[in-house]
C-alpha cells in the first residue's frame, strides 16, 4: 500500500521526470502502480491555478493502490516546465492537448485516463475533444464542461452572466506580475488565495472584484500547507515568477480561434453537426465542490444534456477540495473508477 500523501522532498514513491514535448520541456511526477494490485492503466493528472503537480499529493498514492501508473504534470509556465513569456499560444488548450498526446507517444501509451482540477478540469475536457481515441475516461474536480461555441464571448460578456469571474480581469492585466515579484510576495499571494485573513479578520481577495494588495501585505499565514509544502510551492513559483501561470487567463481568444478552425472549420460546419460529433463517448465524473466561490455548483446543470455517460457527485468543500477533503474526493474517484471505468465487457 502506498497510503499517505506525497511529500514534496525525497519521497521514494514518486520520481521527478521531464520530457521535451513539441519543443518545450515539461516536468512531471511519475509513480508506478502498487505491485500488490493488478495493473489497470495510466492516468495523467492536470492541476489548476495557482497549483503544481504536487497538488495531487493526496490522490497519487491512492490511485497507485488502485492499480494505476500516475503522471502528474506541471502545466506550461509552472514549476519545472518551461515558461515562455510572450507566446500566449503556448498556453492554449490545443497546445497542451498536443503535448499530452506527444507524451503518450513517447511513453508508448495507446490510451489513458485523465483527471483535472480547476484549469486542469477545463483542459481534460478539451484533450478528450481533440484526441477522443486516446482518452478512455475523464474526471474533473470543480470544473464543469462548456462546449465549443461558434461565437466568441469576451470576458466582459461572460462576467455579465457569471460575476464571480470578474477577478480574471485583474489576473490577465499584468498587475499581479508588477506586484508579486519576490519570494515573500509569492508567499503572501498563496496565503491570500488560500483564504488567509488580516489581523482584523479581513480577506484580501474577492472573486467578484480583485486582489487587494494593501491587505495582502498584512495577511497572517494560514495552515493549508505544512512548512515543507509551503517552501516547495514558493520555490517552484520563484523559478519563473507568476507570468506563465497567469498567461492561461490571456488565452481565451486563441482557444476560440483554435476551436473555430479545428471543430467548426471556420464556419463550414454547422453548430448542430459539430455538437453531435463532439458528444463524449467516455465515462465522465464531475465532482462538484459545493462551497467553491469561483466554480459555483449551479453551472453544471446543462452537462447532463450533453454528456451521456456523466456521473455527478458532490463534496462539501471549497475550491481546494483535493486538500480540504482528500479522503472524500478519493472515495468518489475510486468508486467511479471501480464501477464505471475498470469494468470488463463481460460485466
Amino acid at each position: 500500500m502506498f497510503s499517505g500523501k506525497i511529500k514534496p522532498y525525497n519521497d521514494p514513491r514518486v520520481s521527478q521526470q521531464s520530457a521535451n514535448l513539441n519543443g518545450h520541456v515539461y516536468g512531471y511526477l511519475y509513480a508506478k502502480s502498487s505491485p500488490s494490485t493488478s495493473y489497470k492503466g495510466t492516468i495523467i493528472l492536470i492541476h489548476g491555478f495557482p497549483d503544481l503537480s504536487l497538488g495531487w499529493r493526496n490522490q497519487i498514492p491512492y490511485l497507485c493502490d488502485l492499480g494505476l501508473d500516475v503522471i502528474a504534470i506541471d502545466c506550461m509556465g509552472y514549476g519545472r516546465t518551461d515558461s515562455p513569456r510572450f507566446t500566449i499560444k503556448d498556453y492554449t488548450f490545443k497546445r497542451i492537448s498536443d503535448d499530452i498526446a506527444e507524451l503518450c507517444r513517447q511513453q508508448n501509451l495507446d490510451q489513458i485516463i485523465l483527471g483535472g482540477h480547476d484549469w486542469g478540469g477545463a483542459i481534460v475536457y478539451r484533450i478528450a475533444l481533440y484526441f477522443p481515441s486516446l482518452i478512455t475516461a475523464i474526471f474533473a474536480v470543480g470544473t464543469p464542461y462548456t462546449p465549443p461555441t461558434p461565437e466568441y464571448n469576451t470576458l466582459n460578456q461572460i462576467i455579465q452572466r457569471i460575476p464571480n469571474y470578474k477577478y480574471q480581469i485583474q489576473f490577465s492585466s499584468g498587475e499581479l506580475e508588477h506586484e508579486i515579484r519576490s519570494k515573500h510576495d509569492i508567499r503572501q499571494f498563496f496565503n491570500n488565495i488560500h483564504g488567509a485573513t488580516t489581523p482584523e479578520g479581513k480577506r484580501a481577495f474577492n472573486v467578484c472584484t480583485r486582489v487587494d494588495f494593501d491587505k495582502q501585505r498584512r495577511l497572517r499565514e494560514n495552515e493549508v500547507f505544512d512548512a515543507d509544502e509551503f517552501s516547495y510551492y514558493v520555490d517552484e513559483y520563484a523559478r519563473h515568477g507568476i507570468n506563465g501561470p497567469l498567461n492561461w487567463y490571456r488565452s481565451r481568444e486563441l482557444n476560440f480561434e483554435d476551436e473555430w478552425q479545428y471543430f467548426f472549420e471556420e464556419g463550414r460546419r454547422s453548430s448542430q453537426d459539430v455538437m453531435q460529433e463532439l458528444e463524449f463517448e467516455q465515462e465522465v465524473l464531475f465532482i462538484v465542490a459545493t462551497n467553491d466561490e469561483v466554480l459555483r455548483p449551479g453551472v453544471a446543470e446543462e452537462m447532463v444534456q450533453i454528456i451521456p455517460k456523466l456521473t455527478t457527485r458532490m463534496v462539501n468543500a471549497g475550491h481546494w477540495a483535493l486538500w480540504e477533503k482528500p479522503n472524500q474526493c478519493n472515495d468518489l474517484i475510486g468508486e467511479w473508477l471501480q464501477s464505471k471505468v475498470f469494468k470488463t465487457p463481460a460485466q
